[in-house]
């Protein structure tokens, strides 16, 4: 009887962890890091898999903060980078991060790969909440368009793959 007690006590205490756990993840940065993950998947054209890997967004969109605390990690051996959209500190983007509403820029070069938070335009791979979990949908078309590759292991993980 102790034992059966003790038992789910510690139950009890684990589900509870878990929940503050859970709690302690704030949605926007789980956000940056799936897409930091994406970037771990993805292969540019090689040109562009040089040097710093420059992540572009707006400083208004609720994903900064999340991507800025990356800075300097390494991204298969090339240090994550987070610089504004509209005045990037490179001549090109690796990554350009779109909120949902915000229009794809023109500017955009090819090799760049479009993640957008929530549907609503053209990326590459677009986050999506569904039924309180993050999942993630992948256009391969898009990617090819812009001259990269998904590895397989990314696309498994979709949600849809286009």
């Amino acid at each position: 009887m102790v034992r059966a007690l003790s038992f789910l006590a510690i139950v009890a205490g684990l589900g509870l962890a878990a929940g503050i756990c859970r709690a302690q993840v704030d949605g926007m940065d789980l956000k940056a890091a799936y897409i930091f993950n994406f970037a771990m998947f993805t292969t540019w054209p090689d040109a562009a898999g040089k040097g710093p890997l420059f992540v572009c967004t707006n400083p208004d969109n609720p994903l900064w903060p999340g991507l800025s605390a990356l800075n300097g990690r390494p991204v298969n051996g090339r240090p994550w980078t987070v610089t504004e959209l509209a005045r990037p500190k490179a001549a090109r983007c690796d990554i350009a991060v779109l909120a949902r509403t915000m229009e794809r820029p023109a500017a955009l070069a090819a090799g760049v790969l479009v993640v957008r938070d929530g549907a609503g335009g053209k990326a590459a791979i677009t986050l999506v909440e569904d039924d309180e979990h993050i999942r993630f949908d992948v256009d391969t078309q898009e990617a090819a368009r812009n001259g990269l590759r998904l590895s397989s292991h990314l696309l498994r993980l979709a949600r849809n793959v286009l």
